[in-house]
């Protein structure tokens, strides 16, 4: 069994060998970026934006992307006033996501949304915006570590994005789908949130638990019908307790009680407020006192009596004063 599993991890390390083989291969032919642009155009195509265009989306279904790049840049740098040049823009952005290129897709897409805010296709660049984002995550492949433990700067990207599509876009074909995308980033937030708070909580650092805890009851607590709010209510008042942080624990459990009154920790929650001491008042100000004379106060010398009047000296001429 033990040499069936080494074969096993032999022939993977031969293919993941061979798969970056190819990909070197294919960086050192020239990529997509390696495409000179400034190649003319010739025949019909050269003066007329639609042939330029409708040739390099032949070129493009045919896979040859270095060829429609050089048509769809040729139609925007010299018809750019022609509706094919947005058209030509948006192919360029299709072809960026087809080669996993997700970060310059998104950027392309967006590009096109703020330069032609009126477009017909301008929901479905705005839409791709977020998906390209989101297929930028980090991956789910099974011997990985799981993807929630990894930073999620794309899948913030990506909800952002798909956001303000379902805002500016309500009657759009992709509403659907755009809101299934939304539903699982914030699920993956949320997971990642967890995940960041478990690790302060295993290290004992209960206040940054705590604050990871309010955080996905803020943000998402409105997933898994409502339940999530009132277990990351209850984790934080127990993250407090573990602190001996009185007041926050009580406002936390506060909290449970009044926004999750149906959560399994509802009456463990009013049993733990019961038990917990009352705030005390602050102290009434005392009035300030008015100061000790001098000699009454410590280390003072005591105070010295006036000397006596002198008599005052005869003015010239016998007068007086």
């Amino acid at each position: 069994m033990a040499l069936r599993s080494l074969k096993a991890m032999k022939w993977m390390k031969l293919e993941l060998a061979a798969v970056g083989l190819a990909a070197l291969c294919a960086c050192a032919s020239g990529g997509i970026n390696a495409v000179d642009i400034t190649k003319p155009i010739t025949g019909d195509a050269a003066t007329n934006a639609e042939k330029a265009y409708k040739r390099g989306l032949e070129e493009k279904s045919s896979s040859n992307f270095i060829e429609a790049t050089r048509f769809f840049e040729w139609v925007k740098n010299n018809f750019p006033y022609s509706q094919y040049a947005a058209l030509s823009e948006l192919a360029l952005a299709d072809m960026a996501y087809d080669r996993d290129d997700f970060e310059t897709s998104a950027t392309t897409y967006q590009d096109f949304v703020k330069s032609h805010p009126s477009h017909p296709k301008a929901d479905y660049a705005s839409f791709r915006v977020g998906l390209a984002h989101f297929r930028d995550k980090a991956s789910d492949w099974f011997m990985l570590p799981p993807s929630y433990e990894k930073d999620e700067a794309p899948v913030r990207q990506a909800l952002d994005s798909l956001q303000r599509f379902v805002i500016a876009y309500p009657k759009s074909a992709l509403i659907e789908e755009a809101r299934k995308l939304i539903a699982d980033c914030r699920e993956r937030l949320a997971a990642h949130e967890r995940y960041v708070a478990d690790f302060y909580w295993k290290r004992k650092a209960w206040k940054g638990a705590a604050g990871r805890f309010l955080g996905i009851a803020d943000t998402f607590g409105d997933l898994d019908n409502g339940n999530r709010r009132g277990d990351a209510l209850w984790l934080a008042s127990e993250a407090y307790h573990n602190a001996a942080d009185k007041t926050d624990e009580r406002a936390a459990l506060q909290r449970l009680v009044q926004e999750a009154p149906s959560d399994r920790h509802r009456r463990e929650a009013e049993a733990r407020l019961a038990a917990l001491p009352k705030s005390e008042p602050a102290p009434a100000e005392k009035p300030a006192e008015k100061p000790a004379p001098a000699a009454e106060q410590p280390g003072a010398a005591p105070e010295q009596p006036a000397p006596p009047a002198q008599p005052a000296a005869p003015l010239p001429g016998g007068q007086t004063p």
